[in-house]
C-alpha cells in the first residue's frame, strides 16, 4: 500500500551486488538473500518495482559495474525514480562517488534513495551519519583488498599458484589446491613452440604454422573442456578454434612457467579503488623457483631467450639492425632482405653496412651485388 506521507509512484530498481570478497561473509550479503530483503520491502511500501539489477563479482570501488549503468541509464531515461539497496554499501563503497550520487545527482533527476538495513532514506532525508558510513566503508574496502594481498604474498611465497585458468600444457591439480601438474594431452602443443623457435624461427613464423596445421590455441581447449569462452566460440567457424596470434606465441615462449617457476606481480591495480591494471617494472617481480614439473629445459629456454633478444638487438642510434639476430641458419633469410633494400636504388643511412653484409653473403657474380656495389662506390665517391 502506499505510503501516506507521498502519493508519487515510484517506478523502483531494486540493486543488488556482490564482490569476490563479500563471498567470505556466507549467505547474510548474498545476492538471493539482498534479493528477498528488496522485494519484502518494496512490497511492504507499495513501491512499484520496474527491474532489478545485479552486479555478481564486481567491486563496491567500482562504479563501471555493467547493470549499475544499466540502472543509471533507466534513470536518464526516466524509467527509473526510486532506488533500493540492502545498504549504502551494496550502492558503493567510494565515499566521493557515493557523496555525488546521494548530494547531487539523485535531487537533481529528482531519484529516491533508499539503503533499507541502514533505514536511510532521501525522501525522509539522510542522516548526519551517512558521510561517515561511506567513509568507513570504503576503509573497509582498502582493509580487504590490503588484507587479500597479504594472503596471496603468503601463499605464493609457499609455491601456490593462484589462476583462473592453468597455462597451455598444464591442468590444475585434481587434489591439491593451487598446485599445476603437466596436462599430456596438450603439453606437445608446447614443446612444438619451443622446437621450432630453437631452430630459428620467430614469433611470427611460428604462429603461421600452427594456424597451418590447426593446432587449436588455449582458449579453444578450455571451451571444450569446460565451456569457458562460449560467447568466443559457440557457433563461431571452424578457423576461430585455430586462431593463434603472435603475441599468445610470444607470451609462452617467454613464460617460465615452462621451466617449473613461476613469476608473480608482473602486474598490479592502480589502486584498491581504480582496478585497471598496470605492469610493474621487472626489478619488482618476485620469481618462485620450482613451483611445478618442467616441460621445457632450461637450456633450451634460454637459448630461446638469447634468440628473442638477438632479434632485437639495437643499434647505438636507437634503431633495429635490419640483420639482428640473423646467425648461419638465417642466411637464405637474410638473402631476400638484401636484395629488396639493394635493387630499390635510393639513398639509405644504412646503405654502406647493408653494401657490406651484402658483398661478404652474396656471389661477386651475382647481378644485383653488382648492382650494389656501384651504388656503394657512387656513394663512397660522394656522386
Amino acid at each position: 500500500m502506499k505510503q501516506p506521507y507521498n502519493t508519487t509512484i515510484y517506478n523502483t530498481a531494486l540493486y543488488m551486488r556482490l564482490s569476490r570478497d563479500d563471498e567470505n561473509y556466507g549467505d547474510s550479503v548474498s545476492i538471493e538473500t539482498q534479493r528477498t530483503i528488496l522485494q519484502q520491502y518494496a512490497k511492504e511500501q507499495g513501491l512499484h518495482v520496474v527491474g532489478e539489477y545485479v552486479d555478481d563479482g564486481w567491486s563496491g570501488t567500482n562504479f563501471e559495474r555493467p547493470d549499475f549503468q544499466r540502472m543509471m541509464d533507466d534513470v536518464e531515461a526516466g524509467k527509473v525514480n526510486c532506488i533500493v539497496t540492502k545498504d549504502l554499501s551494496r550502492f558503493g563503497r567510494e565515499h566521493v562517488m557515493m557523496d555525488y550520487y546521494l548530494e547531487f545527482l539523485f535531487p537533481e533527476k529528482r531519484v529516491r534513495y533508499i539503503a533499507v538495513a541502514e533505514n536511510e532514506d532521501t525522501e525522509k532525508g539522510l542522516s548526519d551519519f551517512v558521510p561517515f558510513k561511506n567513509l568507513f566503508n570504503e576503509w573497509f574496502a582498502k582493509d580487504t583488498s590490503r588484507k587479500v594481498k597479504a594472503a596471496f604474498k603468503a601463499k605464493f611465497a609457499t609455491g601456490q599458484r593462484i589462476g583462473a585458468y592453468a597455462p597451455i600444457g598444464y591442468r590444475k591439480h585434481p587434489e591439491i589446491k593451487n598446485k599445476l601438474i603437466i596436462d599430456e594431452e596438450t603439453r606437445w602443443i608446447v614443446e612444438k613452440i619451443f622446437d621450432l623457435a630453437i631452430h630459428g624461427r620467430g614469433a611470427a613464423s611460428i604462429t603461421r604454422i600452427l594456424i597451418a596445421e590447426k593446432v587449436p590455441t588455449p582458449g579453444f581447449i578450455n571451451f571444450q573442456r569446460d565451456g569457458t569462452f562460449a560467447n568466443i566460440y559457440a557457433g563461431a567457424p571452424e578457423e576461430k578454434s585455430y586462431a593463434w596470434t603472435i603475441a599468445q606465441v610470444k607470451s609462452i615462449m617467454k613464460d617460465e612457467t615452462y621451466i617449473g617457476h613461476t613469476i608473480h606481480y608482473r602486474e598490479t591495480n592502480i589502486s584498491f579503488k581504480n582496478k585497471r591494471r598496470v605492469r610493474k617494472p621487472q626489478s619488482e617481480w618476485v620469481r618462485v623457483e620450482n613451483t611445478q614439473e618442467p616441460i621445457i629445459s632450461e637450456q633450451v629456454f634460454r637459448q630461446v631467450q638469447e634468440q628473442i633478444a638477438n632479434r632485437r638487438r639495437k643499434c647505438k642510434d636507437g634503431t633495429t639492425q635490419i640483420f639482428s639476430g640473423l646467425g648461419r641458419t638465417g642466411r637464405t633469410a637474410s638473402l631476400t632482405a638484401i636484395i629488396i633494400v639493394a635493387s630499390t636504388g635510393r639513398a639509405h643511412a644504412n646503405a654502406p653496412c647493408t653494401i657490406s653484409v651484402m658483398m661478404c653473403f652474396m656471389p661477386m657474380s651475382s647481378p644485383v651485388c653488382n648492382t650494389g656495389r656501384g651504388w656503394y662506390s657512387m656513394m663512397k665517391n660522394g656522386s
